[in-house]
């Protein structure tokens, strides 16, 4: 039931992203935040949903997280090939039961997913 995320605009710079509807998550903070907002509800609701996070690297490198939440665990793909420092693997996928907090050594608040397959996820996005 869950439909296709939107095409990935090349070089997927922070504007393209944003238009596509993706959450964008740059070093000055995240635009299009309400878009995470609704998914994390819906996950709290069990209700299906899905998000893609576009999270740039200092250099200014895309990493691309999609989640697809399909009612009882979030399906989770990892894409850091267009990321100069990236791995050349492509997409890395994991299944997860949920999302949590996590506290940073500098007291920053950010979500991850719990209950994963694998047991290092790379997903982590700031709560603010």
């Amino acid at each position: 039931m869950t439909k296709s995320f939107p095409e990935i605009i090349e070089p997927h710079n922070p504007e393209q992203a944003e238009q596509s509807g993706d959450v964008v998550v740059l070093h000055g903070g995240k635009r299009n935040g309400d878009k995470w907002n609704t998914f994390m509800k819906n996950v709290k609701e069990k209700h299906q949903a899905q998000v893609r996070v576009t999270k740039y690297t200092i250099e200014g490198g895309p990493i691309i997280h999609e989640l697809i939440y399909d009612g009882t665990a979030i399906q989770f793909t990892y894409d850091d090939s267009r990321d100069l420092y990236g791995s050349t693997q492509g997409r890395a996928t994991d299944t997860c039961k949920g999302i949590g907090t996590m506290k940073s050594e500098q007291g920053r608040i950010f979500y991850v997913l719990t209950g994963c397959e694998k047991e290092e996820n790379p997903f982590s996005i700031p709560k603010r």
